[in-house]
């Protein structure tokens, strides 16, 4: 496991636990490679040659690529839309023109986990299902936020510490720890809704 230090105001899960976005891909295929999940995936593939078995791992590692294309500042928003005093205030400022709020939010942490799933096919007839487990855990600390119009319009302080890993059945892929400026980590641009997205069944992300 490593540990780092750093601003990523657009950092997704995969430059997350595979390193900077030009060598996250092939840090991936590596990983894939090197734990076996290739080979188990291409069992059924006895008749194609070492090139074409390798060509099969860079597609797999190019498609789990993309699904872990998940920005980590989206992860933190969709557990702050469940996040009660967010969204109290979010309803209370919704519609009162020229009102803000400022939250000095408590230690919480939101937990986001996925399965990702990548179907093999050869000559469209289906012959595999990999699926991954996505998980990560990010610990706030000491933020302060604004709401304005039912969306969080700043990040005054806050700093967040990451837990990420990757696996497939049972075997670890990648893990990785690191610590961020709350400011630097979140992209609000012209604000973010907070009670938008409320209705819709629930993303695989829990805030406590």
């Amino acid at each position: 496991m490593t540990t780092t230090t750093a601003a990523a105001p657009t950092l997704s899960a995969a430059a997350f636990l595979f390193g900077g976005d030009d060598d996250s891909l092939h840090q991936l295929a590596d990983a894939l490679k090197d734990s076996g999940v290739v080979g188990a995936a291409t069992s059924g593939l006895r008749t194609l040659s070492k090139a074409g078995l390798d060509a099969v791992g860079d597609q797999l590692a190019s498609v789990v690529h993309g699904l872990l294309d998940i920005g980590l500042d989206t992860l933190i928003l969709e557990g702050w839309r469940k996040f009660d005093d967010l969204h109290a205030a979010a309803q209370r400022t919704r519609g009162a023109i020229g009102t803000s709020e400022v939250l000095d939010l408590a230690s919480h942490s939101i937990t986001s986990s996925h399965q990702p799933r990548v179907e093999l096919r050869l000559d469209d007839v289906p012959l595999a299902t990999v699926e991954f487990e996505l998980s990560l855990t990010f610990a706030l600390k000491a933020a302060v936020a604004t709401v304005r119009d039912g969306r969080l319009v700043s990040l005054h302080s806050g700093v967040c510490d990451v837990e990420g890993a990757l696996g497939f059945s049972d075997k670890p892929l990648a893990s990785r720890s690191g610590h961020f400026e709350l400011p630097l980590m979140m992209r609000l641009g012209d604000g973010v809704p907070l009670l938008a997205d409320r209705s819709r069944a629930a993303p695989p992300t829990t805030a406590s």
